[in-house]
């Protein structure tokens, strides 16, 4: 994936210092201009934590001179997803990288998510960083989780998997969660269906997964695909631990403002529930389907 520009999003917390630490590797690795934005909450008069946000501006500068990477430093009064929001359209990064805070429950919604309003309204891909990462030195991911869902923008997701996988990419997983019903049904009722349903879906499932990789690719990593039988979220935080995935790609299905607070969507829930970067690809909800088919190992 060739990057001429990252737009990262710092403040002085946790989770935005992991985040630059990834923007400035990978626009190390690509030679990318490095834009960094800041935003001053409304709330907060705008000269309040002046020499903070000087010192900061400094020691992000320096580093970026360390690695030789073009550094642009910008900050705005406003809201923090809105002023995110209005620099990737004015200046069309190819990538937005922003730290994750991981909120859940009432504190998420009494101090709202930053995170997931970038990913949910963003027109480019969004790199969401957990607090306690770190990035390797040169900006590579060596194993690549992909969420694929069948009703959603998986085909998105799975091309962006591809153009990030390197020669360095060792293995790329691609992954979907059917629901379990077995702790939910008695099992009297497996007599009426259900058992085969679910196996069904299964079945739906890894073949959706086969047909979502192009036949012609350039990058030739190992690819593997995994169905889970669960919730999605809890399940993917458990296997992408169990495999040393190092980054999740998932797409993000256009919804209406309404249909995003009632039901979210599956890329908020995961990052409120996985401990690796996630990178969020902007789609339009198709379904997947190939007439050409590739025959795919499935993981253990």
């Amino acid at each position: 994936m060739d990057l001429s520009r990252v737009l990262a999003a710092v403040d002085f917390s946790s989770p935005a210092r992991s985040a630059f630490d990834y923007a400035l590797a990978l626009a190390k690795r690509h030679g990318a201009e490095l834009v960094v934005v800041q935003a001053v909450p409304p709330e907060q008069p705008f000269n309040r934590e002046g020499r903070e946000r000087f010192a900061l501006k400094t020691s992000l500068g320096r580093r970026a001179e360390e690695a030789q990477v073009e550094f642009t430093y910008r900050v705005q009064h406003g809201d923090p997803a809105e002023i995110i929001l209005l620099h990737a359209q004015s200046i069309r990064p190819d990538v937005i990288v922003i730290g994750s805070h991981q909120r859940r429950g009432l504190d998420r919604w009494r101090v709202g998510s930053v995170s997931e309003r970038v990913v949910a309204q963003a027109s480019v891909p969004v790199l969401a960083v957990p607090a306690r990462l770190r990035p390797a030195a040169t900006g590579d991911f060596r194993h690549v989780a992909v969420a694929v869902d069948p009703m959603a923008a998986s085909d998105a997701a799975v091309e962006h998997a591809l153009q990030v996988a390197s020669d360095t990419t060792e293995r790329i997983t691609l992954l979907h969660a059917v629901p379990g019903f077995e702790s939910g049904v008695p099992p009297h009722f497996y007599g009426y269906g259900v058992a085969e349903y679910q196996s069904q879906l299964v079945r739906d499932a890894r073949r959706a997964m086969q047909l979502a990789v192009p036949v012609k690719r350039e990058s030739r990593p190992a690819i593997y695909t995994r169905v889970l039988r669960g919730e999605t979220a809890p399940e993917f935080s458990r296997v992408l631990e169990s495999i040393g995935a190092d980054l999740l790609v998932v797409g993000v299905p256009r919804r209406g403002i309404v249909a995003r607070a009632l039901f979210g969507t599956t890329a908020a829930r995961l990052l409120r529930a996985i401990d690796v970067p996630v990178l969020a690809i902007p789609g339009i909800g198709k379904r997947i389907g190939r007439e050409e088919n590739v025959s795919l190992p499935r993981a253990a």
